[in-house]
């Protein structure tokens, strides 16, 4: 198989999507400290199988992910593939028939990380089996990361195997052999605890039978009582079907009394009924009249009252005309006021404006002044920069320090005029003149002085044509401000004529309302004077109908009176009988209750039969201890003879009624695990002889592995170094599986020592030996080297540059090489760099140096 290519994408520093081609030969890495190299070797690593966060340099394993800059936001997601190209279909059994695979890890934020083989979701062991196979996998020896070279070294020697087992193809094996080990275990136990757990089942089956033994005499007892209960509940029925029996009797009888009854009460309502009929139509107009009476009441107390409310109306109408007398003599005073202020005010605007244009003339004058004086101004502190910039140009024995300070105080000055601030202005001019009295005094040129001093003269007439020019500014200033005070008295006053105009045309509509108000009060006031007139004939008539009324009233009452005596005296007799009636009624509904209570009483019994028994009406005698006795017994003996049967089975105590049942289910749960344990023999021997012929190949594969490793370790040493001997030993342990390996090495001109006695250059060198025998042996299809080259001179450089040529002619090993070592970058095939353009984000720039010599030459 054959590794093609990387895809990173949100590991570690590679926030984007990023392709590392993995291509035949030598491919080198380089780029400067923290630009993110290692992270290439780390997502190989990672991809594997690697499960170490530590392994990492994270302290989780979500540190992978990328966390993001200040210019680019973190991911929630790191994703690494690596795709292998399988044509001679090698490898797993399982992946044999596919040319191309594709292994990816997905890890997301708080929800771990998965692993896909062709994209479909796997165990991260299948993962970790899968390259196992083909020699290689996270912790295998070929992937060299940075300290790896130090850690071999340094490594007991049964870590140390681990190359060893690399060389014999057997990493896969051992893994294989240390699942089978852990089945195996887990099979004994199991088969321990069904053991266990059948001789307790056994113990409980022994007690279950004994059990159940009592639990059949308890149920013998238990049909007796239940013969002697419906015995008992048959004489119960018995004895509610008599009782049931008597109180129809009584009930039949009762019935007979209460028809006669009924007849006289329907003849008595008749004849009520008869009267009453009589009676209401007079009832009725009896209400109509008092209605009618209570009606003309009102309408004379309403009369009454309408007469008042008309003169307090009256009285209101008057005030309310005098006071719109009132208020339209107002609004003409007002109407009067704004016609005289609205006068005023146009006189006055116009004097304003007259004004206003006889002095435009003036303020165009002092405006010319004005600009006059500002520009003799700057026509003189032109001639003194000009003085100060000869100064500083010609090459006097003078400091220039305190030029440029009085040339910058100048500028300032230049300013303070622009923005009319001249009493600031002055202040610094005059600050300017003590500076150069005082470097005048210092000055020994006789030409600079002169030329200072013409400044010092300059400076006098600028300050004299500033107090001038503020004079004229103050001045145009005035001017400008009466010019806009009488500009803001003329809006003034056309807001104020505006405001009267308003308030006159609001107080003419008033004057209109109010009259139009007062036009509809005065005839409001000669309708109200006419209703008196009106009323006074309506009084009368109310009264003549309220006489008639009452009248009528009176004669319908005293023949009311007289039938409603007729009416009582038939009640009287009414209720007396009803009296009777009433009495055989409850005896018979007594009757009825005392039935229906039996029948309820019956209908519990019946349905406590059939909860209790499972028997009904019809087949609980049979049923029973009184089938075919001719002579019953009483209820009180059949209880008596059931409290016997009862304290009987008290006497046998607690008992399993489930005895029979467990005991058949124990049984048939006894017979499995038979079967399940002569299951678990059978796994626990199949296991055993997996693992013995497990051991048995790892061995003749190790031992083999360890002969070959030891002579092409020892060959690899000596081009390395140009001399002296290695030898590799199994130690510890008879079992090769067992034991560990130690390096023992001689270097030129050196005894034979341990390996830890070698300086740090030599180490490495041997431990590359070490890893190149491997090679030799059993080729990975990939091997990562990261910095292994740092300790190395540049004489041991060239020589390990010049196996690892060597390696790539021999096997078909793919070479990937981190670096910082010059001589390693010029012996590379290819070349890949990692940058950050942005700070925290690395990317790959690739250069083909094969391609690159062609074209060159």
């Amino acid at each position: 198989m054959e590794f093609k290519k990387i895809q990173l994408n949100g590991f570690k520093s590679f926030a984007e999507k990023t392709n590392f081609l993995i291509e035949d030969g030598l491919t080198g890495i380089v780029g400067p400290n923290g630009c993110g190299k290692s992270n290439i070797v780390e997502s190989l690593r990672w991809v594997m199988g690697e499960t170490s966060a530590k392994s990492m340099r994270g302290s989780g394993m979500e540190d992978v992910i990328f966390s993001g800059t200040s210019n680019k936001t973190s991911k929630n997601i790191a994703e690494v593939s690596i795709e292998v190209e399988n044509k001679d279909k090698e490898g797993p059994i399982q992946y044999r028939e596919l040319e191309q695979i594709q292994v990816r890890r997905k890890i997301e934020k708080d929800k771990g990380s998965k692993f896909y083989i062709n994209d479909k979701e796997v165990r991260a062991r299948d993962a970790q089996m899968f390259f196992a196979d083909l020699s290689t996998g996270a912790h295998s020896p070929s992937m060299i990361s940075q300290g790896r070279i130090g850690a071999l070294v340094t490594a007991k020697p049964t870590d140390r195997r681990a190359i060893l087992e690399e060389a014999a193809g057997i990493s896969g094996l051992h893994v294989r052999r240390h699942e089978a080990e852990l089945r195996l275990g887990a099979a004994e136990n199991n088969l321990k605890r069904a053991d266990e757990l059948r001789r307790q089942q056994e113990k409980q089956l022994a007690n279950l039978q004994k059990q159940a033994e009592e639990a059949t005499k308890y149920k013998l007892i238990s049909d007796q009582i239940k013969k002697i209960e419906a015995g008992l509940y048959y004489l119960k029925l018995l004895e509610i079907d008599k009782e049931i029996r008597i109180e129809n009797e009584i009930n039949t009888e009762a019935e007979g009394e209460v028809e006669g009854f009924n007849n006289k009460i329907s003849e008595l309502e008749n004849s009520i009924k008869t009267f009453t009929d009589k009676v209401n139509p007079l009832r009725e107009k009896n209400i109509e009249n008092l209605s009618r009476i209570q009606r003309l009441n009102l309408e004379l107390q309403s009369l009454d009252e309408e007469n008042t409310r008309i003169q307090d109306e009256i009285e209101n109408i008057k005030k309310s005309i005098q006071t719109l007398d009132d208020d339209i003599a107002r609004e003409k005073g007002i109407i009067i006021d704004a016609n005289s202020n609205e006068k005023r005010l146009k006189e006055e605007k116009t004097e304003l404006i007259e004004t206003d244009s006889k002095y435009f003339e003036t303020e165009k004058l002092s405006n010319e002044e004005l600009e006059n004086a500002k520009n003799k101004l700057k026509e003189e502190q032109k001639a003194v920069d000009e003085v100060v910039n000869n100064l500083a140009e010609e090459t006097v024995n003078i400091s220039v320090g305190p030029i440029k300070n009085i040339k910058n105080t100048i500028s300032r000055v230049k300013e303070l005029i622009d923005s009319n601030e001249i009493n600031q202005a002055v202040t610094l001019l005059d600050r300017c003149n003590m500076e150069l009295d005082s470097f005048l005094n210092d000055l020994k040129n006789e030409k600079s002085r002169n030329e200072l001093l013409g400044v010092s003269e300059k400076s006098e007439n600028i300050k004299l044509l500033q107090e001038k020019y503020a004079d004229a500014y103050s001045k145009n200033q005035s001017i400008k401000n009466e010019s806009i005070k009488r500009n803001e008295r003329i809006k003034t006053i056309e807001t104020e004529i505006e405001s009267w105009k308003n308030l006159l045309t609001s107080s003419e509509k008033m004057v209109n309302e109010l009259t139009q108000r007062k036009e509809k009060l005065s005839k409001q006031l000669s309708d109200l004077e006419n209703q008196p007139r009106a009323q006074a004939e309506r009084k009368g008539q109310i009264s003549e109908n309220l006489r008639i009324s009452d009248k009528e009233k009176i004669d319908n009452e005293a023949i009311i009176d007289e039938t409603d005596q007729k009416i009582e005296m038939l009640r009287t007799q009414l209720n007396e009988i009803q009296e009777q009636s009433i009495q055989i009624r409850e005896r018979k509904a007594s009757s009825g209750a005392t039935i229906e209570g039996l029948q309820k009483r019956k209908s519990d019994l019946l349905d406590r039969i059939s909860s209790e028994l499972n028997f009904n009406e019809d087949n609980i005698l049979e049923n029973s201890n009184l089938n075919g006795v001719e002579e019953l017994p009483n209820p009180v003996d059949q209880e008596d003879a059931l409290d016997k049967k009862k304290q009987e089975r008290e006497k046998l105590g607690s008992v399993n009624l489930k005895a029979d049942e467990e005991t058949s289910k124990y049984e048939e749960e006894i017979k499995k695990m038979e079967q399940d344990r002569a299951d678990l023999v059978t796994a626990i021997v199949k296991l055993k002889d997996s693992i013995n012929e497990l051991n048995q190949k790892g061995r003749q594969r190790l031992i083999e592995a360890f002969e070959k490793v030891n002579r092409k370790f020892n060959e690899v040493y000596t081009k390395l170094f140009n001399g002296g001997n290695a030898k590799l030993e199994l130690v510890d342990s008879d079992d090769p599986l067992e034991a560990g390996l130690e390096m023992l090495v001689s270097p030129p001109g050196k005894r034979l020592q341990s390996i830890t006695l070698l300086s740090g250059g030599e180490q490495a060198l041997t431990a590359l030996s070490l890893i190149f025998a491997v090679f030799l042996t059993n080729p990975s299809p990939i091997c990562v080297l990261d910095e292994v080259d740092a300790p190395l001179d540049d004489a041991n450089v060239t020589r390990f540059c010049s196996l690892l040529e060597e390696l790539i002619k021999i096997t078909n090993t793919k070479f990937i090489i981190v670096t910082h070592h010059a001589l390693t970058m010029s012996k590379m095939n290819r070349l890949y760099g990692v940058t950050m353009p942005q700070k925290g984000i690395s990317q790959l720039v690739a250069v083909d140096l094969q391609k690159a010599e062609s074209m060159v030459a």
